[in-house]
């Protein structure tokens, strides 16, 4: 549906934001705002990753027999393509946080959960949301006290990917999951869509006051990270402190910040993930027309996100760091010039060209699978 393709279009170019934009704090400031994007446009875009697994995969209707066994040999063979594509993206070194191949293990992740319906699927995503912080915050520390080593090499890959890295999967299945709910759910419910936007904003605004004066009242940010650098064994190294030493005090996990991968964030960041693709849901024929340049992005998310790795790097070897500039120049022409490519291309060409060579090698592989006995 165009809103989902609107929705997918607005988290890519907010991670663009992220990555070249001049942010701040102050929301009185137009780079106040901008700054809203950091950590939001990720997770906006781990969500609709799984409404789109869901509309890819029977829609309202999960899968059974045949079909679901089809839909797991695709997501798993795009899973393949996007490792083999970040691996790329990853040696031209940019120092951005590549979400691809963790956005590879969600869809394996996602797996064992294609057939559940999305009241078996909300639950789930809530129960993730509140267990997951606490042990991606407490389960590196207890591996560094025992004494074991940390993931710092492709080794530790699967320990990176399910707790230590800058996606940890313990915590970010709870976007995918309440992604795939929505996708199974009847997208042209005014209800739903009323939902979304109440329900998401609703629960963004709560969990920003809340954290806020939880925060104020141990105070401030400042104070809990010196208390948690003063009590870490991974930042003051694996040997230092032990099992029968003081423990970080829970305090961090009253954070709401980008990446901080607490509580907070998860139900703020993701309710207000929500609420976009409700919103986007409503945009209807009419605005589907006007927003067609942020629905063209969206559609070839793959493609453009990758270009952007591309730009910044080669920008950067030009001798300009695109990702320090000094003004939200750069930003503004990269979110212009993405916009016109995407549509003319899209209006020309339907599908971008990764998009076209992912798809075609999801249906190689699944054509070479030996048909399921029922």
């Amino acid at each position: 549906m165009p809103g989902v393709d609107v929705a997918r279009g607005l988290a890519v170019l907010g991670m663009f934001t992220a990555h070249v934009g001049v942010t701040s704090d102050d929301l009185g400031t137009l780079e106040g705002w901008l700054g809203l994007t950091h950590g939001r446009s990720s997770i906006l875009f781990a969500t609709v990753a799984g409404v789109s697994l869901g509309l890819a995969t029977g829609r309202r209707e999960p899968p059974s027999g045949r079909d679901l066994a089809a839909a797991r040999v695709t997501i798993l063979a795009r899973a393949v393509a996007l490792l083999a594509l970040v691996a790329f993206l990853d040696l031209l070194g940019t120092r951005v946080a590549l979400i691809l191949g963790f956005y590879a293990l969600f869809f394996v992740l996602a797996l064992p959960f294609l057939r559940l319906r999305p009241s078996e699927l909300a639950p789930l995503a809530v129960t993730i949301g509140v267990l997951g912080p606490p042990i991606a915050y407490y389960g590196p520390e207890a591996l560094a006290r025992l004494g074991l080593r940390l993931p710092r090499d492709g080794s530790g890959a699967f320990t990176d990917f399910l707790l230590t890295g800058h996606y940890p999967a313990i915590v970010w299945m709870a976007f995918v999951l309440a992604g795939l709910a929505v996708g199974r759910s009847d997208l042209r419910s005014v209800w739903l869509r009323f939902g979304l936007v109440a329900g998401g904003f609703g629960t963004a605004f709560v969990c920003a006051l809340a954290s806020a004066s939880m925060v104020a009242e141990a105070g401030g940010r400042e104070a809990i990270e010196a208390n948690l650098q003063a009590t870490t064994a991974r930042w003051v190294g694996p040997d230092a402190l032990g099992l029968g030493d003081p423990w970080p005090t829970p305090l961090y996990l009253w954070l709401d910040g980008p990446h901080d991968d607490t509580m907070f964030e998860v139900f703020g960041s993701g309710g207000f993930a929500l609420g976009v693709i409700g919103l986007c849901l409503f945009a209807g024929r009419i605005g589907a027309r006007v927003l067609a340049p942020v629905a063209a992005v969206g559609a070839m998310a793959l493609t453009v996100y990758s270009a952007q790795i591309v730009a910044i790097w080669a920008v950067t070897a030009a001798g300009f760091d695109l990702l320090d500039p000094p003004t939200n120049g750069p930003l503004g022409w990269m979110v212009l010039i993405t916009l016109a490519a995407a549509t003319v291309w899209r209006a020309l060409f339907g599908q971008g060209p990764l998009e076209r060579a992912m798809a075609a090698w999801a249906r190689w592989v699944t054509g070479r699978v030996p048909p399921i006995r029922p």
